[in-house]
């Protein structure tokens, strides 16, 4: 899946790693996109965490064309939206037929009546991949497990920064990493190009590491967080013999 996210451009990695599951272990494509929103969700949740603990840090920056005031605001608009969805899904799972009721009332008014029968199997699917949801401690385990795994990428942002001429704090990139993966998380070019290298040299300018030496640093960085997951997601989708071709896509429907 994020090999797919690296190489097909909109987040097209996550439909096939729907796909992959389903051949797999026979879950339903929609279950898994269900499984999969929701752990976007948590990861959302996770980077503006990294964003707040940094934010009386990051008002004593000065940034260039605004930078600074337009993360705080995007942060406080980010936090409404991840939070929203998380009640959202939470609601839907805790209460599967209300859920099935009001999104058969917004079909009804919506959609066309030839598309009802498939949206609404779609629909009980989708629910049935919130189940987890229902337990608290599979939510806490989710939200603790994305900030492990997050703080380990952090790391591996602070390794690199050794092989550069310049030094911040690890919350200076705990800051940098919930910024640039915030912005990744829009429907982008493959492989993020752009909408991670762009935010992440203007944490840095802001911090006050030269223009080129900080994006000399991001192209690094990205390089190395892009190189293995593609390499090895292309190694396993080799022995699966997976193409992203025709029958794949409709499978994929």
């Amino acid at each position: 899946g994020y090999m797919g996210n690296n190489i097909y451009p909109a987040r097209a990695g996550e439909v096939l790693r729907a796909v992959i599951l389903k051949r797999k272990e026979g879950v339903s494509v929609s279950a898994s996109l269900a499984t999969i929103i929701v752990e976007r969700i948590f990861d959302g949740v996770t980077m503006l965490a990294f964003v707040f603990v940094n934010l009386s840090e990051l008002a004593k920056l000065t940034g260039a064309s605004g930078f600074v005031g337009n993360i705080q605001q995007a942060a406080v608009y980010g936090t409404g939206i991840f939070i929203g969805a998380l009640i959202l899904f939470l609601l839907a799972s805790m209460f599967p037929h209300t859920a099935m009721k009001v999104s058969l009332w917004a079909l009804k008014i919506f959609v066309p009546r030839r598309f009802h029968a498939r949206l609404i199997a779609v629909i009980n699917k989708f629910l049935d991949g919130l189940a987890s949801l229902r337990s608290p401690f599979n939510v806490l385990m989710v939200f603790l497990t994305s900030v492990f795994i997050w703080l380990l990428e952090t790391g591996k942002y602070w390794f690199v920064m050794h092989a550069f001429d310049f030094n911040v704090s690890f919350f200076a990139l705990m800051l940098m990493n919930g910024i640039v993966n915030l912005a990744t998380t829009l429907p982008s070019a493959p492989g993020y190009i752009g909408t991670f290298d762009a935010p992440g040299i203007a944490v840095l300018t802001a911090y006050g590491v030269d223009q080129a030496t900080a994006a000399g640093y991001t192209l690094v960085l990205h390089v190395a967080l892009w190189v293995p997951i593609t390499i090895l997601g292309a190694y396993y989708l080799a022995r699966e013999g997976i193409k992203w071709n025709d029958s794949l896509r409709k499978e994929a429907e």
